[in-house]
């Protein structure tokens, strides 16, 4: 088993057309409920299966529920690992495939409990530059909708992943770059194999034309890109007002420097940095404007 986690808008859409692009693997859509249906370490298999089948994260994987019922079969109570498995190993054998794994960002936020739980599971933190992940919200209905908050969350999600993820050692975990990942995709990916135990195979760098039976009709609307060829698609130093660029750093800004990336104010001003506490209580501060079709954003 092997999760990848990060913040959202940090390109887990795309990490997951490349993966299932393998011939021997298989990613679902984001599941959430591998957190949200635990309660113990063991459980009753008819529980379990009646609660699974009733969940819209699982209906939005098109695999019956009795294809999980068939490998649960003759049980009545099993680890919770091994129910949830069940689910995965219905949606890979689906597909063909014979590995499997998640998608979820916002497991980031629970990474002890699954790595309690799979105590030989890997994790993929996807780490994208925060002020683009901030623009990337600009384009979405859902996530916070100012600078300030995007910087906030990012900063909390990002360095949690960290001081969780980073204990379990290189074996269980590692920080996926989203920028090297574009600019050196066949490097990145080869390592991200050698890290999943997993052989490497060319179809992962052509993954576009899988991707868009993959996506769902949600992911592919808010993820345009992700079933067209690697680029990149927004800069944030092109892109973003210095103005919310220095509310972001006041906020951010040392997340920012511990993982290596430049930072366009060092020393926020006094009005940075007052704006970001202003932001941070739930003031419209730096509204994040939905862009251009040409890539600017509308005022």
């Amino acid at each position: 088993m092997f999760f990848i986690v990060g913040s959202a808008r940090s390109g887990t859409t795309l990490l997951r057309m490349m993966l299932n692009a393998h011939p021997e693997v298989a990613v679902p859509p984001e599941s959430r409920f591998v957190v949200e249906l635990y309660s113990s370490d063991e459980v009753r298999v008819d529980d379990f299966l009646s609660r699974l089948g009733s969940h819209r994260r699982w209906i939005s994987w098109d695999t019956p529920i009795e294809d999980v019922r068939a490998r649960l079969a003759g049980m009545s109570t099993v680890p919770y690992p091994e129910a949830i498995e069940a689910a995965y190993m219905a949606f890979a054998l689906s597909r063909n495939k014979k590995r499997y794994g998640d998608k979820t960002p916002r497991y980031i936020e629970h990474l002890p409990l699954l790595a309690r739980l799979w105590p030989d599971a890997r994790f993929v933190h996807l780490v994208r530059d925060g002020r683009e992940v901030a623009l990337s919200y600009a384009d979405v209905p859902f996530g916070p909708n100012t600078v300030a908050k995007a910087a906030a969350l990012w900063r909390e999600r990002v360095s949690l992943g960290m001081k969780q993820g980073r204990p379990l050692g290189s074996e269980r975990y590692v920080e996926l770059r989203y920028e090297r990942l574009l600019e050196s995709p066949r490097e990145e990916i080869e390592s991200l194999c050698a890290f999943l135990d997993l052989d490497f195979d060319p179809a992962m760098l052509d993954y576009s034309e899988q991707a868009r039976s993959e996506v769902l009709d949600r992911a592919r609307l808010y993820n345009p890109n992700v079933t067209r060829p690697i680029t990149k698609t927004r800069s944030w130093d092109e892109q973003m007002p210095k103005s919310q660029v220095e509310v972001f750093e006041a906020i951010a800004g040392d997340t920012l420097s511990e993982l290596g990336y430049e930072r366009l104010f060092p020393a926020p001003g006094l009005g940075a940095r007052l704006a970001s506490l202003a932001g941070r209580a739930g003031l419209p501060v730096g509204r994040l404007a939905k862009r251009t079709a040409g890539g600017a954003q509308e005022s």
